[in-house]
């Protein structure tokens, strides 16, 4: 489990982890939603970027980050890592505003 994967809960959604690899010890993650654009918010300016995970477009819903137990992330589909500085950018716009 790292920083940036992407996995599938129990309940079926996308689930980005965006907590720091440092805190691997804690039993929960800090976890952003992954939703297909039909079904997303309207997406905002930095806030919402968007990606593709198994060949379907998808919002990051940063304003809905929450804390998910480890337990819920157990189906890896890929990793977003190389989308670090749009994702980081979308969390500092969340905390930050800017």
């Amino acid at each position: 489990m790292a920083k940036f994967d992407v996995f599938r809960t129990s309940e079926g959604w996308l689930a980005l982890d965006c907590q720091s690899n440092s805190l691997s010890h804690l039993n929960t993650r800090l976890a952003v939603p992954l939703m297909p654009l039909a079904n997303a918010p309207l997406p905002a300016a930095r806030l919402n970027p968007r990606f593709v995970v198994d060949a379907q477009e998808v919002v990051m819903v940063t304003q809905f980050a929450a804390a998910l137990p480890i337990s819920e992330l157990r189906h890896q589909l890929c990793r977003l890592d190389q989308h670090d500085y749009e994702i980081s950018n979308a969390l500092d716009m969340l905390i930050s505003g800017f």
